[in-house]
């Protein structure tokens, strides 16, 4: 009897040990496989990227700062208190520092969105659903806007309405041409912000509402006209709940971008004094009032998250209504009839007018001796190739100007090959993880950096990189913090463009690399680097004009020795000498036509389809 029972435990121990034996071999093999392995230093990395500056900016709006310290006694140097939100909310300056702003950014942000979605829809539905004529054209030239930095479509604009009787005195063409002084709100204020922000924006609508009607199933549209429903009915029932996933996305991308957004605010709002969340937390920033601008940029960053939050939860409950499906083909275009040429030249006619006008508009007043003054005579090129033009050289020998179009340059390339690492690296883990918790994380928070707005990523990485952090120096006044703050936040496309090439890929490839002897790192090299190159250069390109036309974070960092296009011609508007930041302005748009056009050329691909330049 007891030879049995020690038996039995001999059998139940050596059952216990071949099962942690298993166990141990099978974690090793999770443990060792690469996607695993890369997709934990990717997780750390965005931990500590992005998820920890954020916890650590809204803690800095509960800790007392060293100058409100010096001020205040009752207040010591980081000890926690609610004094700024306490200030922000419930003070005799609330209005005017927190309420205001935060009501006019909220009133752009939706007002924009709703223009620039009316309009996307509108021209995705005639471009994709109608027999329009030049539809191709058209919707080339409609992404052109998209392209271009948001805060010189604002320059533009001044030039085209503003008036002799407003800031700078300086008539604009429309009064040139026609003697007509357009209103001041016209010219200044929340109106044209709105306006240039849709016009800018509504290439995100655009986008998405094309995809989506092109891959719509048709037959559940048929089933409805046959049932004596009219066109309208059809479109508003069964069309447009059907999108209403593309929509989402679309809302979600726009109004995160205008809650953010700082370029149009500051060229069209602040010289009327209107400001936005943005441009008052750039004031706060240079002011030194760090614990305001914490709270601001903590509100801001509440707002993206909960806009993100409640697209989800609402496309959420609508799921189970989804009835898009494959087996449908697609309808005949709508026949527009008569109106069909008409129809045509006014689409064409405005899209044109969003991608070109612009452009001309900035390069006519570059070339003026005096602004505002549009006589043949007052054409000239001193602002380009001058050499003592109002103290300065002009833009194309400049020494100030060459050295921020130098560091500009740095800044793109060396973001865009950052990003090609990253678009690697986090490819491969949302590939081969797909539906993984591991790939599903690793996609979920290398997104998290589009939810934060520019102005408010910028702030971030000013205050945390001033100071050395673990085994890093000081970051503050190089070029070193703008790569990296620029980099983080283009990591969503990044992530896009290499989880697109990793997954057009097969898993065999990499699988017979390894049977052969090689090493991962070998295969990576000889296979999966050369194989998804095109996808790679995409995130590159992607990434090189988003940083070479930012404006919004980088004016956060840069100082005098990094400074960079944008930042210049900023200050040169600033100085009211407009010819140098139109100038400027052109530079940037020809880097970034440039820069689309080669993604185009060599890439075989469509860089607007990423959506790379956000940070405006």
């Amino acid at each position: 009897m007891a030879d049995h029972r020690t038996t039995t435990r001999i059998a139940a121990t050596r059952a216990r040990s071949l099962r942690l034996r298993r166990l141990v071999t099978r974690a090793a093999r999770i443990v060792t496989t690469p996607y695993v392995v890369l997709g934990t230093v990717a997780v750390v990395a965005l931990l500590y990227l992005v998820v920890q500056p954020v916890v650590e900016i809204v803690a800095h709006s509960l800790r007392a700062q060293p100058r409100d310290a010096f001020r205040i006694p009752e207040l010591e140097t980081g000890s926690w208190t609610t004094y700024y939100w306490q200030r922000a909310l419930d003070s005799p300056f609330s209005r005017r520092t927190f309420y205001d702003p935060l009501v006019n950014t909220l009133l752009v942000s939706l007002g924009f969105t709703v223009v620039a979605m009316a309009i996307g829809v509108s021209l995705a539905w005639l471009t994709v659903r109608t027999d329009m004529l030049g539809k191709r054209l058209i919707g080339a030239l409609a992404v052109v806007p998209y392209i271009l930095p948001s805060w010189t479509l604002a320059l533009a604009w001044t030039t085209l309405f503003r008036h002799d009787g407003q800031v700078h005195g300086a008539a604009g063409v429309l009064q040139h041409l026609t003697g007509i002084a357009v209103p001041d709100w016209l010219t200044y204020g929340p109106v044209p912000i709105m306006i240039v922000l849709a016009v800018n924006y509504f290439a995100y609508t655009f986008l998405l509402a094309s995809a989506a009607f092109a891959s719509l199933d048709s037959s559940l549209e048929e089933a409805a006209e046959l049932q004596g429903a009219r066109r309208g009915a059809v479109f508003r029932i069964v069309t447009l709940p059907l999108i209403l996933p593309a929509l989402g996305s679309a809302f979600v991308l726009t109004f995160c971008s205008g809650l953010g957004t700082f370029g149009v605010p500051y060229v069209l709002g602040r010289p009327v004094g209107f400001d936005v969340m943005a441009t008052y937390l750039y004031g706060s920033m240079q002011l030194g009032r760090y614990g305001d601008a914490f709270v601001l940029t903590s509100v801001l960053i509440g707002f993206a998250a909960l806009t993100v939050y409640m697209n989800a939860l609402i496309l959420g409950r609508r799921r189970q209504y989804t009835t898009v499906t494959g087996k449908g083909g697609h309808r005949s275009p709508v026949r527009l009839g008569a109106w069909r040429l008409p129809i045509t030249l006014m689409v064409g006619g405005g899209v044109a007018t969003a991608a070109i006008i612009p452009i001309a508009l900035l390069l006519l007043q570059s070339t003026q001796s005096v602004f505002g003054s549009y006589q043949l005579s007052n054409v000239t090129l001193d602002y380009w190739i001058g050499r003592d033009v109002r103290g300065f050289h002009g833009v194309l020998t400049e020494p100030r100007i060459l050295r921020a179009g130098l560091n500009t340059l740095v800044l793109g390339v060396s973001v865009g090959l950052v990003s090609v690492v990253s678009a690697f690296v986090l490819g491969y883990v949302i590939a081969k993880g797909r539906g993984t918790r591991l790939g599903r994380l690793v996609e979920q928070v290398s997104f998290l950096p589009y939810v934060i707005p520019g102005v408010a990523f910028g702030a971030i990485y000013l205050t945390l990189w001033s100071e050395p952090r673990f085994v890093f120096p000081s970051l503050y006044g190089t070029m070193a913090i703008m790569v990296l703050a620029a980099a983080v936040k283009r990591m969503p496309y990044a992530a896009r463009s290499g989880a697109g090439a990793m997954l057009q890929l097969g898993s065999e490839l990499e699988e017979a690399a390894r049977v052969q002897g090689a090493s991962w790192w070998t295969a990576a090299r000889r296979v999966l680097v050369p194989l998804t190159r095109h996808g790679l250069l995409v995130g590159f390109i992607l990434t090189f004009v988003g940083a070479t036309k930012d404006l919004t974070m980088v004016i956060m960092l840069s100082t005098p020795r990094t400074e960079v296009l944008s930042v210049v011609a900023i200050g040169f508007a600033d100085l009211a000498m407009e010819q140098f930041s139109h100038a400027i302005a052109l530079i940037i748009i020809a880097l970034v036509l440039i820069g689309t056009v080669l993604a185009r050329l060599l890439a075989k691909a469509d860089p607007t389809a990423a959506f790379g330049g956000t940070g405006r």
